[in-house]
């Protein structure tokens, strides 16, 4: 898993979100945001910025 992944997935759970919730949240597909959880998809820029938004960190914070 990468580190985008599993830092998604970290933030997302401290705010009690699913995954359905992040998606609505960032207008990113539910399938997208597991896939980029599991490791499986390299996201843009712009998508990595959106889902940090919905999960309330820096884009920086989830590429760490």
């Amino acid at each position: 898993m990468s580190a985008l992944g599993t830092n998604l997935r970290e933030a997302r759970e401290k705010l009690g979100l699913t995954q359905e919730q992040v998606a609505q949240r960032s207008g990113v597909h539910a399938t997208e945001v597991s896939r980029i959880e599991g490791g499986k998809r390299d996201p843009k820029v712009s998508t990595v910025e959106r889902l940090a938004e919905a999960v309330k960190v820096k884009p920086g914070q989830l590429l760490e």
